[in-house]
């Protein structure tokens, strides 16, 4: 199956965003994790697998929900730290 310009858009945003979160970049990760969303929404046909399509979709609603519970802990650790500096 030729892969068109979205096709390799999808695929490359899908492996940037595999290296970031590998890498613990997640601030970046958001960011390309957005643009990889906005791509699969899209009204464009997406001339790749269904499967491949679909598990996509699904890794970045599993990102998104990790992101959440990493932003809560990251307030809640900020929120102790600052406590501690009050004690300080």
């Amino acid at each position: 199956m030729a892969q068109g310009t979205l096709e390799k858009e999808i695929l490359s945003l899908t492996a940037q965003l595999s290296e970031l979160l590998i890498a613990h970049n997640y601030r970046e990760a958001y960011t390309i994790a957005g643009t990889l969303n906005s791509k699969l929404k899209g009204d464009m046909v997406i001339a790749l697998p269904i499967d491949q399509i679909r598990e996509i979709q699904t890794q970045l609603r599993i990102y998104y929900r990790q992101n959440e519970k990493l932003n809560t802990i990251s307030q809640s650790m900020y929120g102790t730290g600052k406590r501690l500096a009050a004690l300080v």
